[in-house]
């Protein structure tokens, strides 16, 4: 009987976060879609940060919402993200998939993750981006 109920507390509590990231398109108030992207097996595509969810970490091809902490910007794609971004210090950072540094996702390089459409890799700077896709996407196929 209580993990019924454990149950259907995290359902009430985690459903409207998760319908409102998911909903099918952005909630960010200025809707400025780009063109269609396509993340390169090639070469290294660059997002800009704006289009970011830094929740999610997905690619949402348009200027998401703003959140502004300690100087830096944030980006989120609803106010459950916002919510998150203000409240969660650990949303604002990840680790550099090649020197395994902790990156702040406001000032990371950021680019699409060869074969999806939406996910992304920060960097802590542009040459280890640059250095990780060569050795994962370029050497690998040799």
């Amino acid at each position: 009987m209580k993990t019924k109920y454990y149950y259907s507390v995290v359902l009430v509590f985690f459903m409207p976060a998760l319908i409102s990231c998911n909903s099918g398109g952005s909630k960010a108030s200025n809707n400025t879609t780009s063109p269609s992207v396509k993340f390169s097996d090639s070469a290294i595509t660059k997002l800009p940060n704006n289009q970011v969810c830094m929740v999610n970490n997905r690619f949402m091809k348009a200027v998401q919402i703003a959140v502004p902490l300690n100087n830096k910007t944030y980006y989120g794609c609803c106010e459950g993200c916002v919510k998150t971004l203000n409240e969660d210090s650990t949303s604002r950072f990840t680790s550099d998939p090649l020197s395994g540094e902790q990156v702040d996702k406001a000032i990371a390089f950021i680019i699409g993750k060869p074969g999806s459409t939406e996910d992304v890799l920060y960097f802590k700077t542009e040459a280890n981006g640059k250095e990780y896709f060569k050795k994962k996407y370029i050497q690998n196929r040799k």
